[in-house]
Order: C-alpha cells, then sequence, then structure tokens
C-alpha cells in the first residue's frame, strides 16, 4: 500500500462521515428515517429490514463497475471480480431455493416478470393472470405497465363469498382463453397458493407457468410455505420483501434446460432467459446489489432465518385472530402467511382504508391502504387496508406485543372521526397517548440487523 492510501475497511467506514462533511441535507434526511423506523411500527406487509452486512454490500466500491453480458461473457475488461460476486449470488440463491438456474440480474421483481415474459411471448400473445384489482400485481398484465401494452390479458379472480382462488374456475378459464402464459401469485392473497394445481392446469392448456412470490419467497425458502420451483417454468421475486436488497430474481427447477425456439434459434430455457435479461430487458447490472444479494442469500440458510420466517406467519394469525375478536372482518377468516388483509368498512360506518392508513399512522403504526376484491370504493380511497408482520418479529416482538399492537389499532379506528372519505379528525389526547405508548414498545423493540 502507497502513502496515502486507505486500506477497504478504513475507506468504507469513514463513507458515512464523508457523506455528513459534502452533504448534512441528505445526511440529515437519512437521519430522519432513520428515526422514523426506530420510533414507529412498521405494519407494511410489503416491507422489511436488511442487515448491517447487506446495507454494507449496497455502499461497497463495487458499485462502480460497469459491464453487460453474464460471467465469462463481459462487454467490458477488469470483471474478474464481478463474475465470482454473481457466481457466487447465483449458487446462493439456488441453494436457498432448491433451483437449478438462478438469474440474479433483474433490477426489481417486476423487470424480472418483464424479462421471462418477453422471452417466451410475442407481442399480441395471451396471458392469464390474477385481476390487477382482485390482488394482483401491475407487472402481471396491468394496463398501464409494460406486459399490458404488449399482450392480450385475461384475469382470473378470487371467489365472491370466500376471497378465496377457485381452481376450478382458473382451469375452465384456461381452457377458454387459451393463454401462451399463466401467472400466479398475488399482492393481496393471505392464503396459501398452491402451485402444484396451477401447473396441471397450465399443462392442460399448453402454457408455460410463471410464479411471482416476491409476497413469499422468505417463507418458501424456510419451508413455511410450498415452494413453486419446480411446478413453475419460471419463479421471480423482489428480493427485498425477503429481508434483503433492492432488486430481482428469477428461478428455474427441474425445466430449466426444456429447449424452445428463441429468435429462431432452438435453445434451453435458462439461456432463453439470459437473452432476454440483455439486451432484450436492462443493460448494465448492478453489482453491488448482487454482491448484497450474495450476502443475504447466506443469511436465509441460517437456522435463525428459517425460525424468523415460521414466527412471522404465528404473529400473523395472531393478529388475524385478534382484530376477528374484536369485531374486524378479516379477509378468508385469517392467514396462511404474513399479512392480514381488513375490510374496515365494515366496522364503522363511512370509515375508508384512507382515513385507517393515515390515522393509524398519526399515531405511529405505518400500514397499507388496500383495494380489496370486489371493493366498490376507487383506488385511492379503498375500503380495506393490509398488515404484515416481517418488521415487527424481525426486531423480537411476539405474541404479547401482537396483543398491544392489535389493541392499539383497535382504539384508534373506533375513535377516529370521520368527515369525508378521506378527512378526518383524531383527538389530540388520544393520539399522544397511542403514540407514546408505540414510541415505548419501539423502544423495548429496537430494530435488528
Amino acid at each position: 500500500m502507497f502513502p496515502g492510501q486507505l486500506s477497504s475497511q478504513a475507506f468504507h467506514e469513514d463513507i458515512f462521515s464523508t457523506l455528513r462533511d459534502d452533504d448534512s441535507r441528505i445526511y440529515e434526511l437519512i437521519t430522519k428515517e432513520y428515526e422514523r423506523l426506530q420510533n414507529t411500527l412498521q405494519l407494511i406487509a410489503a416491507e422489511n429490514q436488511c442487515s448491517k452486512a447487506v446495507l454494507a454490500a449496497l455502499g461497497s466500491v463495487i458499485q462502480n463497475k460497469t459491464t453487460e453480458g453474464f460471467p465469462g461473457a463481459r462487454y467490458h475488461g477488469g470483471c474478474e471480480v464481478v463474475d465470482e460476486v454473481e457466481r457466487l449470488a447465483a449458487a446462493r440463491a439456488k441453494e436457498a431455493f432448491g433451483a437449478k438456474y438462478a438469474n440474479v440480474q433483474p433490477h426489481s421483481g417486476s423487470q424480472a416478470n418483464q424479462i421471462c415474459m418477453t422471452a417466451i411471448l410475442k407481442a399480441g400473445d395471451k396471458v392469464l393472470s390474477h385481476g390487477l384489482e382482485q390482488g394482483g400485481h401491475p407487472s402481471h398484465g396491468g394496463s398501464g405497465s409494460l406486459t399490458g401494452k404488449f399482450f392480450e390479458i385475461e384475469s382470473y379472480f378470487v371467489d365472491k363469498r370466500s376471497f378465496l382462488l377457485d381452481y376450478d374456475a382458473i382451469r375452465e378459464q384456461a381452457f377458454k382463453v387459451r393463454p401462451k402464459l399463466i401467472v400466479c401469485g398475488a399482492s393481496v392473497y393471505s392464503r396459501e397458493i398452491d402451485f402444484k394445481r396451477f401447473r396441471e392446469i397450465a399443462d392442460e392448456v399448453g402454457a408455460y407457468l410463471l410464479a411471482d412470490i416476491s409476497h413469499l419467497a422468505g417463507l418458501v425458502m424456510a419451508g413455511a410455505h410450498p415452494s413453486c420451483v419446480d411446478y413453475a417454468h419460471f419463479t421471480t421475486t423482489s428480493t427485498y420483501k425477503a429481508g434483503g436488497p433492492r432488486g430481482g430474481l428469477i428461478l428455474m427447477g427441474k425445466d430449466y434446460d426444456l429447449p424452445m425456439k428463441f429468435s429462431d434459434r432452438d435453445m434451453p430455457l435458462w439461456k432463453c432467459i439470459q437473452a432476454a435479461t440483455f439486451p432484450g430487458v436492462q443493460g448494465t447490472p448492478y453489482f453491488n446489489n448482487m454482491a448484497a444479494k450474495a450476502v443475504f442469500f447466506k443469511e436465509t440458510l441460517s437456522d435463525e432465518y428459517k425460525a424468523r420466517q415460521f414466527k412471522i406467519i404465528e404473529n400473523a394469525k395472531r393478529l388475524a385472530g385478534n382484530l376477528s375478536g374484536l369485531g374486524y372482518d378479516v379477509l378468508t377468516g385469517g392467514t396462511d402467511n404474513h399479512m392480514v388483509l381488513i375490510n374496515v368498512e365494515s366496522l364503522r360506518e363511512a370509515l375508508t382504508g384512507t382515513i385507517a392508513q393515515r390515522s393509524l399512522e398519526d399515531c405511529g403504526m405505518t400500514v397499507d391502504a388496500m383495494l380489496l376484491p370486489y371493493d366498490k370504493k376507487p383506488v385511492f380511497i379503498t375500503s380495506g387496508i393490509r398488515l404484515g408482520t416481517p418488521i415487527v418479529t424481525r426486531n423480537g416482538m411476539g405474541g404479547q406485543e401482537i396483543d398491544s399492537i392489535s389493541e392499539l389499532i383497535d382504539v384508534v379506528l373506533r375513535e377516529v372521526k370521520v368527515k369525508s372519505d378521506s378527512e378526518y379528525e383524531i383527538d389530540k389526547s388520544l393520539r399522544d397517548e397511542v403514540s407514546n405508548k408505540v414510541k415505548q414498545l419501539c423502544g423495548r423493540f429496537p430494530m435488528r440487523y
């Protein structure tokens, strides 16, 4: 090492203090966000916390490397290190999910879906997916998304009474539509998904099956929810909902080398996915995120991580049971995963999801207003809320704390004064009392990394 050069450890340890000195405004905003997370209850089902090791990888010099392509076939020089990083991330992802192939380059779960769809579909091909307003995801065929604009989308729905997937009805619709691709997986569905049945339906109509498990990935890795990897032709997920860095992932099981025609050439499915990744959908991969994914996938192999996924479900079930006992309309009567769906409109006349979300946030509890299946309210008002237990569980909360959270939610939603679909008032003394109880609870269970 030459005079003036810092070791890698010294260089990276100095990053945050450098930010404070060079851009105090951004430093202040990051500090405010840290304080918000420390002093409020995070109950959003789509959020999680990554470890300090993952954060370190995200903030490392490896983000400076530019190249396209895949390990061993790059379009720039100097890729020896990043090739090893990507191979390690993919190997750990395959081990974590029991997969035969892993593509760790997608920038997001949505891009992972776009890659898979453009690999096997042509413009105008038919796709059968979970309806967006029924709990699906925009990247599965929403009218405003790339997939909705380029492919012919047909939607399947949940049962109007039970709010459960009706696999017989989905099969019947698949025979009518004859799609080239069926997409399963949802953003608003609290029960176990039968991936085996979806594959049987896909096989019967000659369709590919894509399973988007962005909300379920952590549970699947731990064995807390059945895996889809050997049922679906393609499994996609975001990596942050399971507790990792921002990014996407594509997995394949036993069908990874199934032959298909891509750009008039016969290629195995996994090579079609790589070609659709680059130059198909995206260019330079984010190697800092890729390094962080490698760190995260190693973490998911631990007994602590796996046990926590079962605890997440246990806490969600307790939260659902508590709220149901307090008179709330819990969709499907409970949950099999990390999320709890509540129809707040049925609790009190004129109460909306928007008011529920905002009033709870005023009192230190962050949740999502959520459009429920067959919801008659506008998308930015909604009749429901979605609650999730990943973060409070990661921070060490258990049954007793879930009971306290249930009571705090209940007191706010019963006492908030509704003025319109989106306007409300909360008594200041009530807000202060609940906020103080939330801060005390968070103080006992600070963020764990």
